[in-house]
C-alpha cells in the first residue's frame, strides 16, 4: 500500500443528521452542511470514481488470495488485479467502528486539482450543489445570508433540529415545514406535533414531551422518592450509604 499514489480524496457522508459527524466536521453544530449531487459530479469528472466506502471487522481475504496468484504465477493480469484490489482497499475501506460515518469517496487526479496555498482544490460548478443546511446551533444573525446564497442559485435550504422526543434529528425547511432524513432522502414526515411540529412515530396530536400535563408534573414531585427523603432531611445521609455500597462491591 505505501507503493500507491496518494491521490487528492474527499470524503462525504450519505446522511445529513449524524450527530458525531456535526460534533466533529461542523463546530458543533454551529456550522454547516452543503449537500451535492453525486451525479453532476460525475458528469463534470466522469473517469474520477465516487465510492460507497466498506466498514470491515478485518481486511479482506481476496487480497491473500490475489497476491498469492500474483507472486506464484506471476502474470501480468494478476499484479493488475492485485494493484486495483490494494487501491480499492486503500481508498474505499475503513474498520468497523466508523460505520457511522456513512462515508463516501472521491479519489481524484491531481492534474484535474489547483495547488493553493500547499492544498489540492478540485473546482466544481455551482450546480453540483443541490442543498445547504445549517446546524442546530448556527449563528442566527448569519442565517438570512445562508437563505440568500441559497436563493440566488436555487439551492434548497434547511435548519438541523435536535428535539425533545424524536429519537433523531430532523430538518425545517425554508418554510418551516418539519422534514426527516429517511431512505437517503430529505422528505415530509407523515404525522407532525401539532404544538411543537416535532416529528411524530406514529399518528397522534402531540409528542411525548407536550403530552405532558402540570398534574403529571405535580405527580412525579409529590411521588419522588428523593423528594419524600429530602423533606425528612435523610436525603444526603442515603445517597451517601448508596455511594459506600457501591464501592465496597467495586
Amino acid at each position: 500500500m505505501q507503493e500507491l499514489p496518494q491521490f487528492p480524496t474527499t470524503c462525504f457522508s450519505k446522511s445529513p443528521i449524524v450527530s458525531p459527524m456535526w460534533a466533529h466536521y461542523a463546530d458543533n453544530h454551529s456550522g454547516f452542511v452543503l449537500e451535492f449531487d453525486s451525479d453532476r459530479i460525475k458528469e463534470h469528472h466522469p473517469h474520477t470514481p465516487i465510492r460507497d466506502v466498506d466498514y470491515l471487522e478485518a481486511p479482506k481475504t481476496d487480497l491473500h488470495d490475489l497476491l498469492a496468484k500474483a507472486s506464484v504465477v506471476g502474470k501480468p493480469r494478476h499484479a493488475s488485479w492485485l494493484r486495483d484490489a490494494v487501491f480499492s482497499a486503500a481508498y474505499f475501506s475503513k474498520y468497523a467502528e466508523w460505520a457511522y460515518e456513512q462515508e463516501c469517496r472521491m479519489v481524484v487526479d491531481e492534474e484535474n486539482c489547483e495547488e493553493i496555498v500547499g492544498n489540492h482544490i478540485l473546482f466544481l460548478p455551482a450546480s453540483c450543489i443541490s442543498a445547504v443546511i445549517v446546524g442546530s446551533k448556527f449563528p442566527e444573525p448569519k442565517l438570512p445570508s445562508v437563505k440568500d446564497i441559497a436563493g440566488r442559485y436555487g439551492y434548497e435550504s434547511y435548519e438541523v433540529v435536535i428535539g425533545k422526543s424524536y429519537p433523531t434529528p430532523y430538518l425545517l425547511d425554508d418554510q418551516r415545514k418539519t422534514r426527516v432524513f429517511s431512505d437517503g432522502q430529505i422528505v415530509e414526515t407523515d404525522f407532525i406535533c401539532e404544538s411543537c411540529s416535532e416529528p411524530l412515530n406514529e399518528e397522534g396530536e402531540q409528542c411525548p414531551w407536550c403530552r405532558i400535563t402540570e398534574d403529571h408534573q405535580r405527580h412525579a414531585a409529590m411521588t419522588n422518592p428523593f423528594r419524600i427523603l429530602d423533606h425528612y432531611g435523610a436525603l444526603d445521609g442515603y445517597l451517601e450509604d448508596v455511594a459506600n455500597i457501591k464501592r465496597r462491591f467495586r
